[in-house]
């Protein structure tokens, strides 16, 4: 939690050290210019896009994201509750891979919902997110067994980066990917923030991995929500 409480320094302290301070208020000022002047970008039409620092590859915009994850031949919905995040825990995979490996633990297909590729194997691409047939066909998930807790599998949706974050964290375009579908279904299914959960928070796993930037996420959400919400009612 920050603390607004100002320091008073003793009157031999020389006006230099307050430097650091000043510097810190005008990045923050210079900051929250920023903001204030991509919000009014994005609500001046323009289609947002976002763009892959590591490959350059062009990431879905929101309306490819709503026909991406509700297409023409979805099953009817079910009632989501929750969305549970998880990686993969090795530096690349397909989906073929992940199918292979959750059926061969008993699983009827893949796990997960999503999942959201690091594009480090052989025909896959950085912050592609991919829809498995779970989620096509409005299964329950096979990715957060929580004893006494079934509602985590039954009500939530399962996303899974692919990536040991235990070594490595996501990369940018799986980040990106990440918060553009959680914001999709959270606003659709009624998801508040405190319902979006790392897999370690509901039981005893490292997963999604100490470098997953958990807080970073919820903070960005957070933000996302409250500028749409200052969009809606540009008379604020």
């Amino acid at each position: 939690m920050t603390d607004n409480r100002q320091t008073i320094l003793p009157p031999s302290t020389p006006p230099r050290m307050n430097l650091a301070r000043m510097v810190k208020v005008w990045g923050l000022l210079a900051a929250g210019m920023t903001l204030a002047a991509l919000a009014c970008w994005a609500a001046s039409g323009h289609m947002v896009r976002k763009r892959s620092r590591l490959k350059g590859e062009v990431l879905p915009d929101t309306s490819a994201i709503q026909t991406l994850v509700w297409p023409d031949h979805l099953a009817p919905n079910r009632a989501w509750r929750y969305i549970v995040i998880h990686h993969t825990a090795t530096p690349s995979a397909t989906i073929e891979a992940i199918e292979r490996n959750h059926l061969g633990r008993g699983f009827e297909g893949v796990g997960y919902h999503f999942v959201i590729n690091n594009g480090r194997a052989r025909g896959t691409a950085d912050g592609r997110i991919v829809p498995t047939e779970r989620w096509i066909e409005q299964r329950a998930g096979s990715h957060a067994k929580i004893s006494h807790h079934p509602e985590f599998n039954r009500e939530g949706i399962g996303i899974c980066l692919v990536g040991n974050f235990e070594q490595k964290p996501p990369t940018a375009a799986q980040m990106a990917s990440l918060e553009m579908l959680v914001l999709a279904l959270a606003d659709r299914y009624g998801i508040g923030l405190d319902r979006v959960v790392g897999h370690g928070e509901l039981k005893n796993t490292k997963c999604p991995g100490r470098l997953f930037p958990l807080e970073t996420l919820l903070m960005d959400l957070r933000k996302a929500r409250l500028k749409r919400r200052l969009q809606a009612q540009p008379g604020l």
